[in-house]
This record gives C-alpha cells, structure tokens and sequence, in this order.
C-alpha cells in the first residue's frame, strides 16, 4: 500500500476517536501466545502513531486489553473479543475498540480489545492466516480462562469493524483451519459462539471488493487465494450467528459486503441480522449523532438478549433494525 494511502486510513481512523481516551496503562493488557513462539516478540511493544495515539501502526507480541463485565442486571457471563479496523495497515484502537469495549463492559459484557499482526507485503511478513491465527488464539485464551474471568464459555463471541471485521467474518468461518500452537489453549474450541460485522471487509468480487483483502496476500497471488479469504464463501451450516451493520451511504466499503454474507448465512440455515441505515458513512464506530447509525449499540443489545447472551433489561432495549 503506498504512503498516500496510509495516510488517509490513519486521519480517517482517528476523526471519530474524541478527546476522552482512557490511556492504556489503566486496562490490564495480557499477552496471547507464549514466550518462543514464531513471528512473536513480547520485547517489542506496539507502536502507535506519533500524532494519532489512539491508532496501532505495528504489533509485534498480540496482546488483549481486558474490560472486565460491570456487575449489571444484565450480566450473564457473555465476552467479546473487539477486533479493530484500518484497512489491515493500522488499528482504530480508539473509537474501534476501546470505546466499544468500554461500552459493553458497563452492559455487562466482559470485553477484550486485540491488537492483532498487521500484514506487510513490502517484508512478508504476517500475511494471511497471521492475523485470523491471533483471532482464533484470542477466542481461545478467552475460553480456556473464561473461569478466571466470570465468563460462560459457551457465550464467547467477536466483533470487528471494517478490516476488523473481514478477520471477525474470517473467525467466523475459518475457525477449523488456521489454529496454531501445541500448549494446552491450543486444544481449546477457537469457534466463537457469535460474530457481529460492524461495516465489514467480506468479500474477494471484483464488483464489491475492498482493496484491503489484497494486503493479506502475496503480490503474485492467485484467484483461488483471494476466494480462500473472502467469507461469504467459506460459510457454512456451522457458522456461529452473525449481526451485521452497514449503513448504505458508505462508499469506503460498499454495503453489499454485509449483504452477500447474511444471503450466504441464510441460504446455510445460520441465524443472521442485517442491520442497515440510511446514514453513516464508514467509520462511524459507535454511530454518529443525529444520524441513524447510532441507533445500532442498542439494536445489538437487543439481539444479546434474544441469543441470551444478556438478561433482558429495561435500558437499551430497542429492537434491531431487519431488513
């Protein structure tokens, strides 16, 4: 990708981020993969950028910032691993993730926002499975401590923005093929239990596809590569269920990704929600004001608690937006 267009991911990513960020050294950070492991360096720190530092540019060791669940009525031991999105070149941790996190966490669901290896087509390094690896690692570390954590193992879902959520949707489906590791979390189930695809990557269709795939792949790749990667068609009947979030004014990634995945999911049998507003744009994180988008942080509450992943309560309780 060339500098141009990191650029602009990166002043994208952070309009919406605002100025209250928690700083990091107030949430317990806990490394997923253990000391030796290949492409992992627990010495090197994530770097941010300089100017932005609510945006990760490099990870070397993946890490999870832990929002442990309020004590709320509606607890009911659910997680959700927050993933992030940038176009697989940088990391909206803020508004992407820590935000989301923190919201979540006071409806009580335990949350862990991941900061996963970007790919680099200039070195090779941490292309494809690299990243939807630390996301399986991410569901598994979740489950095997899900004791330690007051979660229910069985309500461990993911939840990704734009890239992020190609590597949700990759999750999702892929969750059989890419775990790695010999130690005893490795052995855990990486299926997530739910996935939510907030204005999702999905898709390798000419016609509809983001330029972002591409970065997860070699130069000289192949067709049969780029399908591997694109979600809608690795679905099957045993893809957890997803909710989707997409506003149709959105011309970074066209709403037709969220589309053809939740057809993909029904024609398989899956429970999907596609959830689609009239405004937003992309980026839009928790929603803007004054437009639509910000109606679906409840709309998903409500879906928690038709899955029963939260106990019905009276805040927040406003129902998803079907199309």
């Amino acid at each position: 990708m060339h500098r141009k267009f990191l650029t602009n991911i990166a002043l994208f990513s952070c309009l919406f981020t605002g100025f209250a960020t928690q700083s990091r050294a107030e949430v317990n950070q806990v490394n997923i993969w253990p000391e030796g492991t290949l492409g992992v360096d627990s010495t090197k720190p994530a770097e941010f950028l300089e100017k932005r530092p609510g945006v990760v540019k490099r990870v070397y060791c993946p890490k999870m910032s832990v929002y442990p669940a309020k004590a709320v009525k509606g607890a009911n031991g659910a997680a959700m691993i927050i993933c992030p999105g940038g176009g697989y070149a940088v990391q909206a941790a803020q508004h992407e993730g820590h935000d989301v996190a923190k919201y979540y966490s006071e409806r009580g669901v335990t949350c862990f926002v991941l900061q996963y290896r970007l790919p680099s087509k200039q070195t090779g390094e941490f292309l494809h499975p690299v990243p939807v690896s630390d996301a399986l690692r991410a569901i598994q570390y979740v489950r095997f401590h899900a004791k330690k954590h007051g979660i229910d193992s069985s309500k461990i879902g993911i939840l990704g923005f734009s890239a992020g959520g190609h590597l949700t949707g990759s999750a999702a489906t892929l969750y059989n093929k890419h775990v790695i590791g010999t130690d005893e979390i490795s052995k855990v189930s990486a299926r997530p239990d739910f996935a939510v695809l907030v204005y999702p990557v999905i898709t390798s269709l000419k016609k509809y596809q983001h330029r972002c795939i591409n970065a997860l792949l070699p130069t000289k790749s192949t067709e049969e590569d780029l399908q591997a990667i694109s979600c809608e068609r690795n679905v099957t009947k045993d893809t957890p269920p997803c909710f989707f979030v997409h506003a149709k004014d959105d011309k970074g990634v066209v709403p037709e990704n969220s589309i053809l995945m939740h057809e993909a999911l029904k024609k398989a049998g899956v429970k999907t929600s596609l959830n689609l507003y009239e405004k937003g744009g992309h980026g839009f994180g928790l929603g803007r004001k004054n437009q639509d988008s910000s109606k679906w942080p409840a709309a998903l509450t409500a879906w928690f608690e038709g899955m029963q992943l939260v106990k019905k309560s009276d805040a927040n309780n406003q129902p998803a937006i079907n199309k």
